[in-house]
């Protein structure tokens, strides 16, 4: 994620489309699988649902759904046209899904369109996060189900901060572009209680911003997130770095295992909330 203080969200996502997969490392997939099994443990995914892929970016969600092998009607959608093209190409061969440029604070919906609404990684990026809520509880089905992620902790990101403080202590450190106050989950939960959201269910677990080895994964930091951290830098405080970063990683990594294989990761820990219409209690699980 970008740090460049002109860039909104959507010209940033623009920007790194083609990467975006790549760059988080399976991170953003593995809190979508377990996010899809939540909601689906409350009411299951059929041939018959209608579902919304919030701020879809490259089709990640989607692309789990149809990997389960349950076909339904899918509408993927984000505000960053580059991520909607790669989306739309990847899915030209299912008629079920059908994806579009559309940001979440303007869906283009009928009321109680949704049976489930999936925003993955998505509400703490919209301009107006609020409106952007309020679209959710609007499009979603009275016995609809809603559920939303978000992150609490960012491991790469203070893996990048200490290699900055290392080399350019007097350096802004590096952020994501979101607003601090998105690692509480209790905002997150505000904002959807204040969409007529009831939070039903919400939990934190950790997931991996993966590679096949140590290296592997500090090279990817250096590549994905350093070009922008380090960008100024001259080349043999970057060349610093790429050690510096080296160093870091084999002392912060873990090994991890998620359904696609194992590997070596840096910890971040995903929020997920899942939320209906109507009264609700939130259960911790």
């Amino acid at each position: 994620m970008s740090s460049a203080p002109n860039l909104t969200a959507t010209e940033h996502f623009n920007k790194t489309a083609d990467k975006y997969e790549a760059t988080t490392g399976g991170g953003t997939r593995e809190l979508g699988e377990h996010a899809i099994s939540l909601i689906a443990g409350l009411k299951p995914l059929t041939s018959e649902s209608k579902v919304l892929d919030n701020a879809c970016g490259t089709g990640i969600v989607t692309d789990i759904i149809l990997q389960s092998g349950i076909q339904p009607e899918i509408y993927a959608v984000d505000g960053a046209e580059n991520m909607v093209s790669i989306a739309r190409d990847r899915f030209s061969s299912h008629p079920n899904v059908h994806v579009a440029v559309m940001t979440g604070e303007e869906l283009s919906f009928p009321d109680d369109t949704f049976t489930h609404s999936i925003t993955n990684l998505g509400l703490m990026f919209f301009t107006d996060a609020d409106k952007g809520a309020r679209e959710i509880a609007r499009t979603l089905h009275p016995d609809g189900v809603a559920v939303v992620t978000g992150w609490a902790m960012m491991g790469h990101i203070k893996i990048i901060q200490e290699v900055q403080a290392q080399i350019r202590p007097d350096d802004t450190p590096f952020k994501p572009p979101v607003p601090d106050i998105w690692f509480d989950p209790e905002h997150t939960k505000a904002v959807l209680s204040g969409a007529g959201l009831d939070v039903q269910a919400s939990t934190a677990l950790d997931v991996h911003l993966g590679g096949e080895t140590a290296d592997g994964l500090a090279d990817l930091l250096t590549q994905s997130f350093g070009s922008k951290a380090f960008e100024s830098w001259s080349e043999e405080e970057k060349d610093k770095a790429t050690g510096v970063m080296k160093k870091i990683v084999r002392e912060r990594a873990v090994p991890f295992t998620r359904p696609s294989g194992s590997g070596i990761g840096i910890k971040l820990t995903g929020t997920i909330f899942v939320a209906r219409r109507g009264s609700g209690h939130v259960l911790a699980i």
